[in-house]
């Protein structure tokens, strides 16, 4: 039997989770000494309302190898294979330490662990499109085909209220200083490799910012039919004007909109918006 698996930095919505079957672990939130599972502890609404109030902003950190390996012998059998989907390497030890209870396990059950290369919905669409494959045809290597796929077509631009978030935790590069500094300028941020790179600085409104998002998103997938799913850090009304004008740059789209969890939330900070965007057949 072949599982698919992922960790909760994919903000997969609990209702693809459990229509897919598909096994989560949890990443780690530390307030202080308090730590809490994400997605199991602590929710995208609590978390947003919390960060508020605390004076010190939050850490994250990935499962131990330990909390793998009982993560996969809760999951599978010993004759079964688990395809492991995870955040990207170049922001996450996350693959790192699946990668070692994977060698601990000797394929008793067999775990293939995947580097998304991706974060968020970027990570989530891969596994969603993973397990829809499996669902068809229960044939291993389709799925790692669907993957690579996904992987190679995948689209993702964002925006955040303010870099500092990105810049404490590590997650990028010298850029952080100068980019989007100036007055009323909101950086675009988009993930190639693995890693987060600015694309460009959009001067103005919301709606301009929004428009620019799916502009990119469409001058990149070049087609004007695509799947597409919307982030958000606590902003759902800027999620759904978003949507609306998703409809003048896509001629036909599939739009899910996504709440930013918490763990991935500690990076973006509040108000980040986004999107993913997948080419339709």
């Amino acid at each position: 039997m072949i599982h698919i698996a992922t960790d909760s930095t994919a903000d997969l919505p609990l209702k693809f989770i459990d229509r897919y079957q598909v096994a989560v672990i949890p990443q780690n939130l530390h307030f202080g000494e308090e730590v809490l599972k994400d997605g199991e502890e602590i929710w995208a609404e609590e978390f947003y309302h919390r960060l508020t109030m605390e004076t010190f902003l939050p850490l994250t950190s990935q499962p131990s190898p330990d909390e793998f390996q009982d993560f996969y012998r809760r999951i599978a059998g010993p004759d079964d294979t688990i395809v492991s989907v995870h955040i990207s390497s170049r922001l996450s030890d996350t693959v790192k330490s699946a990668r070692l209870a994977a060698e601990r396990l000797k394929n008793e059950p067999k775990v293939l662990v995947v580097d998304s290369e991706m974060v968020s919905m970027g990570l989530g669409l891969m596994v969603l499109e993973a397990a829809k494959t499996l669902e068809k045809e229960n044939d291993l290597q389709k799925v790692l085909d669907r993957i690579a796929w996904v992987k190679k077509n995948l689209t993702v631009f964002f925006t955040v209220e303010s870099l500092e978030h990105l810049s404490r935790t590590g997650r990028i590069g010298n850029f952080s200083a100068s980019f989007g500094s100036l007055l009323n300028i909101k950086p675009v941020l988009s993930i190639e490799n693995g890693q987060i790179i600015p694309v460009d600085k959009v001067r103005g409104n919301l709606g301009r910012i929004h428009r620019r998002l799916l502009q990119l998103a469409g001058e990149r997938l070049g087609c004007a039919r695509a799947k597409i799913v919307i982030l958000h850090a606590d902003a759902w009304e800027e999620a759904k004007k978003i949507e609306e004008v998703s409809r003048e740059f896509f001629m036909e789209t599939e739009i899910t909109i996504s709440t930013i969890g918490p763990v991935v939330g500690v990076h973006t900070g509040p108000r980040a918006l986004g999107l993913v965007a997948l080419p339709l057949p």
